[in-house]
């Protein structure tokens, strides 16, 4: 009665993971229906479509200059407004003496831009009986500080307009109780609940309720008014009618919803210390070049597919489920990029593309670690079905600890930092979610249902024969003399690379302190975006291309220019941003370009411009930087008990990153916002080797058996993940490579930290962060004794079988000798490696690595 007590239980089993399918299945045909075309349903950054560029001056109400202090923090007062509007990728910069300059990506109405960022934003409550205009006083009196707006048609009709004109009064007739300064917090909600109008509901801070309350407890019996005056206007005046002690306000006007939101929005960034006038706006084009994107996106593309081909070459059928995975991960990801931008709360940019790469490439990565861990587990004898549950539950769980380690590094840039460092840590916090849905609903139901009745029907179509064929050789029922006689794409003898960790990590101290000499000498060469420069402007440039542009500016010496297409009263313009801090250098450059195409002297002007990558959010970013770092020791020390792990990961993290920096030193490259986005796309991979090596190294380690020391089993856990990390780091470099060798010239910034980085991170997490564990670990008490016992030298595994250990009666009886010849392939520091020996050695295990039989192998046997 067993058996059909099995097949039921599989039966089980198997209508989970169809329903699992399903699931999955409605998630990607909803993605495709809510992100189709992807070009209308994902907003997209300024760098990539262009937007609003609005220029605005600012001025003291006493005529006094604008001091730098002021500019400065208006500066990032308005940049915060603009990210509130959901164009998180905007440009903000100090333009000359007085002027902002407001690059918002998608926006064409230049009034809707500057009803919220060009707002003073002071907020002042005021008793009705401190008001020293009687005129003013009677207004408000009688309700008339708020009347209904009009238009005038050409014919000099006048209709009513959707706008409320607020009676305005001039500072110094009042006297405030509280300021916007004692603002905590602000939101929106309905009037009342039967109001079709919202109200701006304030939250006041301790000193802020105290003054409210002593005023509302005199104001009380008379009925007296408290007016609320917005920017020197009366927004509305209501009578006190009990005293309000709990610091809750409302501020009510017949605001619709969008009005409400905008005053949230002034409310919540501050107040502007200096006002500021609309002096001129026009529409840019992308600073990328739309022939950039378009060769980089086809580049891209390419590579994709070349990446695909080389999967399907190497895992046979089982690429095709890669494939697949990397699929339904993309449709997903683009279903939510599409739904927060419906809601205005993304908009993608070179570096929100930073973040997609790198997401799309730990997809690619998690179905290839997943893959080998099933492939690994038929090796050690498991059936196909039984290797399909704990070999891809094994490889989940992996990818799952080093997607939450990136996950960890994502939110604390999101929270933490400003600009478009925040773009990437939303992309890349959204891809990590998406990666562990699609590999807990779509990848491992897959491959637990075709495992039984498709795979191990047809192993060599879906490439695991190899695998099966080696079963023997790990299990020592069938003995081989050296690598030839054990054909499949996997390691059989261990590779010594911890024994060259002393070449490895003085050869990174090396490294390290020529990039901090090279740095010394030549210094960094930042962007615009961080140092300031010049803007020219030019004006009715006809048929001239972006391309031509860039050109002409090359040959006169500014080939990192940052150019944009401008629309200006219909006709068409560039606006040109250059490091160049002296306007008179700048002027003498375009009036080289301007000779170049035949424009005239007056067609253009030069303005200074400041960073728009301030001291603020350099500053918030370095902090969200190394407080990631601190998190990401934390979150490994406790996943693995063990703080060593968090900081030579860390360590290794941070090699990587200082050299990219030295190459793009050593060849005079800019550091641009892109480069930032591809070293925070770096510490995405470089932390996720890392922790699939960690892993399997703390998965080994649980084995109280072992018997040998912590260097050997560590070198052999990394031989264990090591054609894992290779196939991850091919597939993710080839496009990346496609779009260094052939994509445009502005995104070759991009592509160039991103093939150092992907070289680096692969390389650090083998030849530094695993040797300084192993070294810093060896120093323990219980691994000092296993190093006195078994030496120093490496021991390399040869088919998961350590030298010395023993064999079964029945495997040496298979094999008819006692002994095999020592692979002649070993490296020097190696001891010999002996793949049989005598079967009375039994006192010492076979080897660590070999898994316990599942529970339904179990229930076979008996």
């Amino acid at each position: 009665m067993a058996e059909p007590q099995k097949k039921k239980k599989h039966h089980n089993k198997d209508r989970r993971n169809v329903w699992l399918l399903v699931v999955m299945a409605l998630l990607v045909i909803g993605s495709i229906v809510m992100f189709t075309p992807p070009q209308e349903k994902i907003n997209q950054g300024l760098d990539i479509q262009g937007g609003l560029s609005v220029v605005l001056t600012a001025h003291n109400n006493d005529g006094s200059d604008v001091s730098t202090e002021d500019m400065e923090s208006s500066r990032a007062i308005i940049e915060n407004r603009v990210n509130a509007l959901g164009a998180s990728e905007a440009v903000v910069q100090i333009q000359g003496n007085d002027q902002i300059l407001v690059q918002i990506p998608g926006l064409s109405d230049t009034e809707e831009a500057l009803n919220t960022i060009g707002k003073t934003g002071k907020l002042e409550f005021a008793r009705l009986d401190s008001f020293t205009d009687s005129d003013v006083k009677t207004k408000i009196q009688n309700g008339q500080y708020g009347t209904q707006g009009t238009v005038t048609d050409a014919f000099g009709n006048s209709f009513p307009s959707e706008k409320v004109e607020h009676l305005k009064v001039e500072e110094g007739t009042y006297t405030p109780i509280i300021t916007g300064s004692n603002l905590e917090k602000v939101d929106v909600g309905q009037a009342s609940q039967t109001s079709t109008d919202y109200a701006v509901n304030l939250r006041l801070d301790s000193e802020g309720t105290k003054a409210f309350a002593e005023a509302t407890e005199d104001l009380a019996p008379t009925k007296g008014q408290i007016v609320i005056i917005l920017d020197g206007e009366v927004q509305s005046a209501p009578a006190v009618q009990s005293v309000i002690s709990d610091g809750n306000v409302s501020i009510t006007g017949g605001y619709t919803l969008d009005a409400a939101k905008q005053m949230k929005t002034v409310l919540e960034s501050g107040s502007l210390p200096v006002s500021f006038e609309y002096a001129q706006s026009q529409v840019v084009g992308p600073t990328l070049g739309q022939d950039a994107l378009q060769s980089g996106v086809l580049v891209a593309l390419i590579g994709l597919v070349i990446v695909m081909i080389y999967l399907l070459v190497f895992y046979e059928g089982l690429g095709i489920i890669t494939a697949a995975a990397m699929a339904v991960f993309a449709a997903i990801y683009l279903g939510i990029l599409a739904l927060l931008s419906a809601f205005g709360l993304f908009s993608l940019s070179m570096a929100g593309i930073a973040g997609v790469v790198l997401t799309i490439g730990m997809a690619a990565d998690s179905s290839i670690l997943t893959l080998e861990r099933f492939r690994e587990e038929i090796r050690m004898g498991r059936s196909v079905r039984a290797a399909s549950i704990t070999g891809v539950r094994h490889g989940i769980l992996t990818s799952i600890d080093a997607d939450l380690v990136t996950l960890v590094s994502a939110l604390t840039l999101f929270f933490l930092a400003s600009a478009s460092v925040k773009g990437f840590g939303m992309t890349l916090a959204l891809g990590i979610v998406c990666d562990i849905v699609m590999m807990l609903l779509f990848k491992a139901p897959l491959i637990r249902l075709l495992a039984p009745k498709l795979i191990a029907k047809h192993p060599k179509f879906w490439g695991v024969e190899d695998c099966i064929e080696a079963v023997p050789y790990f299990q020592g029922v069938k003995q081989a003399a050296s690598r030839k006689d054990v054909r499949g794409r996997f390691i059989k003898l261990d590779i010594n690379l911890l024994g060259l960790k002393k070449i490895f990590l003085t050869a990174a101290c090396c490294a390290m302190v020529l990039v901090a000499i090279i740095v010394g000498v030549r210094g960094m060469n930042f962007g615009i975006e961080f140092v300031g420069g010049t803007s020219v402007t030019f004006h009715g440039t006809g048929d001239v291309t972006t391309e031509q542009v860039r050109d002409a500016f090359s040959d006169a010496g500014e080939p990192d220019a940052v150019i944009q297409t401008t629309t200006a009263d219909g006709e068409p313009g560039f606006l040109v941003r250059t490091t160049t801090t002296s306007a008179e250098d700048a002027t003498v450059t375009a009036n080289e370009v301007a000779d170049t195409f035949g424009w005239t002297t007056d067609s253009f002007e030069v303005t200074t411009i400041g960073p728009d990558w301030g001291a603020s959010v350099i500053q918030s970013s370095a902090i969200a930087f190394f407080i990631s770092l601190l998190l990401i020791i934390a979150y490994i020390s406790i996943r693995f008990r063990d703080p060593k792990m968090g900081v030579t990961a860390v360590v290794a993290l941070l090699h990587d990153l200082i050299i990219v920096v030295g190459v793009y030193v050593l060849v005079g490259r800019e550091i641009t916002p892109n480069t930032i986005a591809a070293l925070l796309t770096i510490l995405g991979y470089s932390l996720y080797d890392t922790v699939v090596v960690f892993h399997r190294i703390n998965e080994n380690m649980k084995d109280d058996s072992v018997k040998c020391t912590f260097a050997t089993m560590a070198n052999h856990s990394v031989n264990e993940v090591l054609v894992r990390s290779l196939n991850t780091s091919i597939t993710s470099l080839i496009p990346v490579v496609a779009m260094l060798l052939f994509g445009g010239e502005t995104l070759k910034d991009f592509a160039l930290a991103m093939t150092i980085g992907l070289v680096c991170g692969c390389y650090s997490s083998y030849a530094i962060a695993t040797p300084l564990y192993v070294i810093w670990k060896t120093h323990e008490p219980r691994f000092k004794k296993l190093q006195k016992k078994y030496g120093n030298d490496i021991q390399r595994w040869f088919l998961n079988r350590l030298p010395g250990a023993a064999v079964p009666a029945v495997a040496a009886a298979a094999a008819g000798d006692a002994a095999s010849s020592v692979d002649a392939g070993a490296s020097e520091g190696a001891t010999a490696v002996t793949s049989v020996v005598s079967p009375h050695d039994a006192a010492v295990s076979p080897d660590f690595g070999k898994k316990k039989p599942s529970r339904a192998e179990r229930k076979g046997k008996k």
